[in-house]
């Protein structure tokens, strides 16, 4: 398997697309997105100056095998990249891809800006997500209480 990590560029939110749609259909989530709505999530989230993605290139298929994306968000003492939305495609799971990446996102936010100390992110309790974020060094903040309003 020969696999680079890089920054996403514009031209590769298409194939962005097709990762998002191949590892969300499956369990635990279950999502059926069409391309056309990942592909607009995912360039709505790169439209602002604060957002950054990263990728996982497979070399020898030419595709994205994971990606990660968010926006650093400026604070009084520090910024932090809130991410949106990370995935791994099914077929390159527990292979160490995941782990990897967020190496390689945590070392590129380095070089960026001293000022970045974390990465912050919600996922869904109890999914293997969870575990995941768990053995590379992501911990539950007790003092967060995620809320949510409707529209309508």
């Amino acid at each position: 398997m020969n696999i680079i990590f890089k920054k996403l560029e514009p031209n590769e939110i298409s194939m962005c697309a097709e990762t998002l749609i191949s590892a969300f259909r499956e369990d635990p989530w279950n999502e059926e997105w069409t391309f056309e709505q990942a592909h607009v999530r995912l360039e709505e989230l790169m439209s602002a100056k604060v957002s950054r993605g990263f990728i996982v290139l497979d070399m020898d298929t030419k595709t994205v095998v994971g990606m990660v994306i968010g926006r650093i968000m400026t604070y009084v003492s520090n910024k932090e990249l809130w991410l949106d939305e990370v995935s791994v495609h099914p077929d390159y799971q527990r292979k160490g891809i995941g782990t990897r990446m967020f190496e390689y996102v945590k070392q590129e936010l380095q070089q960026e800006d001293s000022s970045i100390r974390n990465i912050v992110l919600t996922t869904m309790r109890g999914y293997p997500s969870v575990s995941f974020y768990e053995n590379i060094g992501f911990r539950m903040d007790e003092n967060v209480i995620f809320m949510e309003g409707t529209v309508k």
